[in-house]
């Protein structure tokens, strides 16, 4: 799960992941991204006891300086001719579990209601 906003969408996907009910069999990989919707979130201790989930950030430290300015030439030249497409189907957070099963070509991202 790649999440851009933290805060409050953050302890709602919390929240929905820590539902009875929901498939717990396979693990959890959440990276934290961005903070548009605040700066910080709540994590109930009882999910990371009862998932297999692993939070992880990811940012300007998460490579090194060097590698990025590498791959800036190869980005821009995609996003000018249009190659660079990350296929993405959109679920609303009602429908979350949906978006977990989600299995296709596209990245599943769940959207507030």
């Amino acid at each position: 799960m790649l999440d851009f906003v933290w805060g409050s969408v953050a302890e709602a996907a919390f929240a929905a992941l820590g539902r009875t009910g929901t498939d717990d069999s396979e693990p959890i990989d959440y990276v934290q991204i961005g903070s548009l919707a605040g700066a910080e979130a709540a994590l109930p201790a009882a999910l990371l006891r009862s998932r297999r989930i692993r939070i992880s950030g990811s940012g300007a430290g998460s490579v090194s300086k060097a590698e990025m300015i590498a791959a800036f030439p190869d980005i821009i030249a995609r996003f000018g001719d249009g190659t660079f497409d990350v296929p993405y189907t959109t679920f609303p957070l009602s429908r979350v579990g949906e978006a977990w099963a989600h299995q296709g070509r596209t990245r599943a991202v769940i959207v507030p209601d």
